[in-house]
C-alpha cells in the first residue's frame, strides 16, 4: 500500500503508537497542530513527522531517550489530572473498555459531570492482567478491567499491602460453565476422558483464568500444574495451529478463532464448573476522593454495554479494525457473551471460591481468605444517571435474569 511506503500511519496505528484515547488524539490535532496528511478521505501521519512533534512537546521535561508512547505519556501526564485506565484489547470478555477508548465515551462523560476539570485519559493496553493490578499497587492505573483470576489476585494483594485495598466497582462480560474460556484440544487428537489430557503438551498463560483452570482440572485427573509450560495466548493458539501445542485453556476470541480455522477442538465445557466473569477494579482510597470520575467511567461502561447487546455488529466493526479479526467472528463472540455489570451474590460466590481454590492450588501470592470487596453504591449512582430502571437489589439474588441486566 502506498501509505506504507511512505512511512505513513493510520489513525488507529497512530493513537495505539501514542498510546492515547482518540478524543486526546483529536483534540491534539486541532490545538496543538499535530502533523496530518488528507489522502481523499482518509486522515494519515507521517511517523517521522509525528515522533519530531512529540519530542518538541515534551522538550521541557528533562529525560533520557525514550520511545514515541513514553514521551506521549509524558506530554500527557500531570500528576493531578491524569485518569490512566489499564484494558486488555486481546480478551474479548473486557473489549468494553477498548470499544469505549475509540468511541471517546468516558471522555464525553467525564466533561458532562466535570465540565471544568482540566486533564487527560491515558490508555494502557496491557499484555494480561497482573501487569494491569502491579499498576494499580504502583499507581500508575487507576481504574482496570480484569478477568476473574487478577481481581482474586488484586483481592489477595490488599490483604497483604495496607496501603493497597481493591474494590470491584461492576462486571464487564460474562459467561456460563465453560463457555466463554474452555479446553481445546489440537485436531487429530483424540480423547475418551478428562484424565487423558495429563499426558498432552500443554501451554497456557501464566497467572491468568485459563491457567488457573488448566490447573485445576490437571489436579482433579492426578496430573500436576508443573506439566503446563506458560507463553502468552496469542502463541498458544499458533501453536495449536501450527501442531506445536497438544492442549490449552483458551479465551475468547482465541476459542473461536481456533475453531474457525478447524485446528482444535471444544472438549469437557462442563469439567470447568464456574462461571467465567470479568470486572472493573480500582483502589478504594482512589475511588474514594474520585467519586465523580467513577462515575463517569460507569456511566460510559454502561453505555458501551447497551451498544454490544443492542448493536454487536457496530460495536464488531470497531474491534476488527483494532484487531484486524473478521468482523462476522467477532460478532458471533459478541453475541455470546452476557455484557452485564450488575452484582450477583452468585457472582461474588463465584469469585471467593476462586480464590480459595488459588490459595490450596498455588499458595504464595493468594492468601486463604475467602473476602472479595465490592461496592454497588457507584453502579447504581450511574444507572440512575442514565435513567436506566434500578435494580431490585445492590447485590441481585438467584440465577441471572434478563429482567436485570446492566
Amino acid at each position: 500500500m502506498i501509505e506504507k511506503r511512505l512511512n505513513l500511519l493510520s489513525i488507529h496505528e497512530a493513537i495505539d503508537m501514542l498510546g492515547v484515547s482518540r478524543s486526546t488524539f483529536d483534540r491534539w490535532r486541532k490545538q496543538k497542530c499535530l502533523p496530518f496528511t488528507k489522502l481523499g478521505k482518509e486522515i494519515l501521519i507521517d511517523k517521522a513527522e509525528l515522533e519530531r512533534w512529540i519530542k518538541q512537546h515534551s522538550s521541557g521535561i528533562p529525560q533520557p531517550a525514550v520511545s514515541v508512547s513514553e514521551a506521549a505519556a509524558q506530554l500527557n501526564f500531570h500528576p493531578s489530572r491524569t485518569i490512566t485506565i489499564g484494558y486488555q484489547s486481546g480478551y474479548a470478555h473486557v473489549w468494553t473498555a477498548a470499544i469505549m477508548k475509540e468511541l471517546g465515551w468516558f471522555e464525553e462523560e467525564l466533561g458532562r459531570i466535570l465540565p471544568d476539570r482540566i486533564g487527560d485519559v491515558r490508555w494502557v493496553d496491557a499484555a494480561n492482567g497482573p501487569e494491569l493490578v502491579k499498576g494499580m499497587i504502583g499507581g500508575h492505573v487507576q481504574i482496570a478491567s480484569l478477568g476473574d483470576y487478577p481481581i482474586a489476585l488484586s483481592s489477595s494483594f490488599a490483604q497483604l499491602l495496607p496501603a493497597f485495598q481493591s474494590i470491584l466497582l461492576a462486571f464487564d462480560g460474562k459467561s456460563s460453565r465453560g463457555h466463554g474460556i474452555s479446553l481445546v484440544v489440537r485436531k487429530g487428537i483424540h480423547i475418551r476422558e478428562v484424565s487423558d489430557i495429563s499426558k498432552l503438551k500443554m501451554r497456557t498463560v501464566a497467572q491468568s483464568s485459563s491457567g488457573y483452570r488448566l490447573s485445576k482440572l490437571l489436579s482433579a485427573v492426578g496430573g500436576s500444574p508443573n506439566q503446563i509450560m506458560h507463553q502468552d495466548m496469542g502463541t498458544t493458539m499458533a501453536g495449536i495451529v501450527h501442531s506445536q501445542v497438544e492442549c490449552s485453556v483458551l479465551v475468547e476470541p482465541y476459542l473461536s478463532l481456533v475453531q474457525y480455522h478447524g485446528t482444535g477442538q471444544v472438549l469437557f465445557q462442563e469439567e470447568l464448573e464456574d462461571d467465567y466473569l470479568t470486572g472493573i477494579v480500582a483502589d478504594e482510597s482512589w475511588v474514594g476522593e474520585n467519586r465523580e470520575v467513577v462515575i463517569a467511567y460507569l456511566k460510559a461502561h454502561l453505555r458501551v454495554h447497551e451498544l454490544l447487546r443492542k448493536e454487536p455488529s457496530r460495536a464488531a466493526q470497531i474491534i476488527a479494525q483494532m484487531k484486524g479479526i473478521p468482523a462476522d467472528l467477532i460478532t458471533r463472540v459478541v453475541k455470546k457473551v452476557r455484557w452485564d455489570a450488575a452484582l450477583y451474590e452468585k457472582d461474588i460466590s463465584t469469585l471467593k471460591l476462586l480464590k480459595q481454590e488459588n490459595a490450596r492450588l498455588e499458595g504464595g501470592l493468594f492468601v486463604r481468605n475467602e473476602e472479595i470487596k465490592y461496592d454497588a453504591d457507584y453502579l447504581e449512582e450511574a444507572i440512575q444517571a442514565l435513567k436506566l430502571p434500578l435494580p431490585n437489589a445492590r447485590l441481585l439474588a438467584g440465577e441471572w435474569e434478563l429482567e436485570q441486566i446492566y
